[in-house]
């Protein structure tokens, strides 16, 4: 008789990062510890990476991987089985991916998209400045500089960039 998958052991232990999860076929992506009671969306808005939030009590023998369903976690250890020293990642140490890692679409391109016209869509870089001096590099897709333009300032005014200012008083858009 097999037994059923929530008696295993949640945390597996490893020689390496996975790229899957051998349970679920997931993403192995690591634990921030350090975090207090922040969510994986409000991780994900303000650094701009994935990652699970592992809270504020780093275990014994922490694992520092797990998968993106959540189901298994991975414990790093020696090759013969034994601990490993790992270096937890923790909050206070993550900087904040670029802004252009991300490619925001307008809803313009989501309708062109729906009626098959791929060749009114465009690719564009755009420099934005708030009024607290702010700057980032925002990577759009939109259907022409001025829908791009719109793009950028409703991320801005709406807080999608993670920047404290909501005002753009200088945005400089080139085509890529």
């Amino acid at each position: 008789m097999s037994m059923p998958n929530d008696t295993r052991s949640r945390i597996i232990n490893v020689t390496r990062k996975l790229s899957k999860c051998p349970v679920c076929g997931s993403e192995v992506i690591d634990i921030v510890y350090g975090t207090g009671y922040m969510t994986e969306s409000e991780f994900l808005l303000k650094y701009r990476k994935s990652a699970i939030m592992g809270g504020n009590n780093i275990p014994r023998r922490p694992p520092i991987w797990c998968c993106t369903c959540g189901c298994k976690r991975f414990r790093k250890v020696n090759e013969d089985g034994t601990d490993t020293q790992v270096k937890v990642k923790m909050l206070k140490n993550i900087r904040k991916a670029p802004a252009s890692k991300i490619t925001w679409s307008s809803s313009m391109v989501e309708t062109a998209l729906d009626n098959r016209n791929l060749y009114t869509t465009h690719n564009y870089s755009a420099n934005v400045v708030t009024e607290l001096c702010e700057q980032e590099t925002l990577s759009l897709t939109a259907i022409n500089i001025d829908d791009a333009k719109e793009l950028a300032m409703r991320l801005v005014s709406e807080g999608f960039i993670g920047l404290k200012g909501r005002t753009c008083v200088k945005i400089k858009i080139k085509e890529d």
